[in-house]
C-alpha cells in the first residue's frame, strides 16, 4: 500500500494521468472484447433465426404435399363412396326384385291351388289390385263343357 502512496507523492500529476490512460485502455480493451463477443452472439443467433425460417418453409411445403395429397385422396374416397352407394343401391333395387318375383311366384302357384284375390293377397303382401290379373290369368278355370 505504501507503494501506491509513494507513486502519487513524488509525482501526483504524472502518477494520475498513467493511472487513468491505464483504466482508460482497460475499459477500452474490455469495451472491444464486449462488442465482439456480443457481435459473435447476435451473427450466431441470426444464423440460427435464417436456418429456422429455411427449415420452417421447407415444413410449410410438405404440409402443402400433404394437404394435395389429402384432398386427391379425399377425391377418390368421395368416388369410391359415390360408386358403393350405387352398388348399394343396385344391390337393394335387385333384392325387392327378386322378392317380388318370388311373391309373384307364391300369388301363382296359390291362385293354380284356387286361392281367392284376398287370401292371396294376405299370404303374400301383394296388393289386391296387383293380385286379380294374377287371378284371372292363373286362377282354376271350372270347366263347363259337361
Amino acid at each position: 500500500m505504501e507503494y501506491f502512496l509513494s507513486l502519487f507523492q513524488t509525482n501526483p500529476v504524472e502518477t494520475f494521468a498513467y493511472f487513468f490512460i491505464f483504466i482508460f485502455i482497460v475499459t477500452l480493451l474490455l469495451s472491444l472484447v464486449s462488442f465482439l463477443a456480443d457481435y459473435k452472439s447476435k451473427k450466431d443467433t441470426s444464423q440460427k433465426i435464417k436456418n429456422f425460417n429455411r427449415s420452417l418453409k421447407d415444413l410449410v411445403e410438405e404440409f402443402r404435399t400433404f394437404e394435395l395429397l389429402f384432398s386427391e385422396q379425399k377425391k377418390i374416397i368421395d368416388d369410391h363412396r359415390f360408386h358403393l352407394n350405387r352398388i348399394e343401391q343396385e344391390i337393394s333395387r335387385l333384392a325387392d326384385s327378386l322378392n317380388n318375383e318370388t311373391n309373384i311366384t307364391k300369388a301363382i302357384n296359390l291362385a293354380k291351388e284356387g286361392l281367392g284375390v284376398d287370401e292371396i293377397s294376405s299370404k303374400t303382401g301383394i296388393p289386391a289390385e296387383e293380385v286379380e290379373p294374377i287371378v284371372k290369368y292363373h286362377g282354376v278355370s271350372v270347366n263347363t263343357d259337361s
